[in-house]
């Protein structure tokens, strides 16, 4: 019977990732049928803003957490606004863009102003071992819209998020999870991810991700298979993410699905959560390896050139210890993302985020404690380390912003203070 479930569970998973890419390329294939003429406009009122904050500006001096990626943001706009004769078919295979050969111009904000502003030499050029599946947002949006008003709307996208989950929280009477959520979005600075659509796309993702589980989980009664959930997550998350914080995609609803059964009465025996939580994270990694997979695959198919040694090369480089010639360490990397968030406005606010938890436990009836929520909320607060370790090189060179998968760190790491906070003496609720 149990080999039975196994096997209708892979057969499941195949056809979701399968649906998935099939879906992911044709929908860029639509979007790639849009007219190009109004984005260029759009795009070309939008250059006094990159002209003016540069490739990395920070907004607050000093605090490398409140950098932008201007760079980031002009590539993914070169690839949006491509106008050139190839078919939508070849262009969402290959995510052309115009550029200048090496030495010409130096940056990439540079190369796209160049561009815009008529400059000749340029030449096309292709970055296909992304899915880019922002494009399927970014198009739509650059064809009404400049960049300052793509920022402004992804920005109220995300607070509107972030107000749903403090409302839905509420209302599953969880509002002991608030000040960890609200600490949690300050450590990451919520604000500024709104003004780089390069951090948008992950956090937009784990937030519909948490909504979906505050909305739908049941209160009470049989819980649901969630695997495939997550599965789709990971898969979301490689087809959208540009390779930024996706570690976040799995750590936030996660914990957010753990905190549900453990109100909800579905914390089980002390091994149930703790299993849960890696089970959903083999889901993840899945969905986000087997969709990048299919990308590398499909463009082998049909191009006929290697898109999947590339890929390895990429993954091997991304994943080793050399950063331009120096030998950077595990360690390395998780001391200089760490660093990112030492500092004294984060620790006070984590600081006051116990404080709160502690008062509202003093007014609370505490319940149970859970030894296997304890043990699952540890494990998914060591998940942004586990990343760390298999992307050391991009870790350390990008740490201004992998930095932000601490969040699922501190979110965590509050929830195992609050579940400390809700122990009786008369023990643990778990199973023996």
């Amino acid at each position: 019977m149990e080999k039975k479930i196994a096997l209708k569970m892979i057969w499941k998973t195949g056809l979701t990732l399968l649906s998935g890419g099939a879906a992911g390329l044709l929908l860029l294939l639509l979007v790639y049928l849009i007219p190009t003429e109004p984005m260029i406009r759009n795009a070309r009122s939008s250059v006094d803003i990159f002209r003016e904050e540069g490739a990395s500006a920070q907004v607050t001096h000093g605090y490398a957490s409140t950098t932008l990626d201007n760079y980031t943001d002009a590539w993914m706009l070169r690839n949006a606004f491509y106008n050139g004769e190839e078919s939508a078919w070849q262009k969402c295979l290959h995510v052309y863009y115009y550029g200048y050969m090496d030495g010409q111009i130096d940056g990439v904000c540079e190369s796209m102003i160049a561009w815009l502003e008529g400059k000749e030499g340029y030449e096309r050029l292709s970055y296909a071992r992304y899915w880019h599946g922002y494009l399927t947002v970014l198009k739509p949006l650059l064809y009404f819209f400049d960049y300052g008003d793509i920022r402004g709307i992804l920005k109220f996208i995300e607070l509107a998020i972030f107000a749903c989950l403090c409302v839905l929280l509420e209302r599953r009477h969880m509002t002991g999870v608030i000040p960890m959520l609200v600490a949690a979005m300050i450590c990451v600075e919520f604000h500024v991810i709104g003004m780089s659509m390069q951090f948008s796309w992950v956090f937009i993702i784990a937030g519909l991700a948490c909504i979906a589980i505050l909305k739908w989980y049941p209160k009470s009664g049989e819980a649901p298979e969630t695997g495939l959930f997550f599965l789709g997550i990971g898969m979301l998350t490689s087809y959208f993410d540009f390779l930024t914080y996706p570690v976040f995609t799995l750590g936030i609803p996660l914990l957010l699905l753990t905190l549900c059964m453990r109100t909800s009465g579905k914390a089980g025996r002390i091994l149930h959560l703790p299993c849960m939580a890696v089970k959903h994270s083999i889901f993840w990694a899945i969905g986000y390896a087997g969709m990048w997979a299919q990308k590398w695959i499909l463009y082998t198919i049909f191009t006929g050139d290697d898109l999947i040694a590339d890929g390895i090369r990429s993954v091997l480089l991304r994943s080793g210890r050399d950063v331009m010639g120096e030998q950077r360490g595990y360690l390395a990397a998780v001391g200089k993302n760490i660093a990112v968030m030492s500092k004294y406005p984060y620790l006070l606010v984590c600081a006051a985020a116990v404080v709160v938890l502690f008062v509202m436990r003093k007014k609370a009836e505490r319940s149970s404690f859970s030894a296997g929520a304890f043990v699952a909320y540890l494990y998914i607060a060591a998940l942004p380390f586990g990343w760390y370790m298999i992307s050391v090189n991009h870790s350390y060179i990008h740490s201004f912003m992998t930095y932000r998968g601490l969040g699922v760190t501190v979110f965590a790491m509050l929830a195992v203070v609050s579940e400390l906070l809700n122990r009786k003496r008369s023990g643990c609720s778990d199973g023996k």
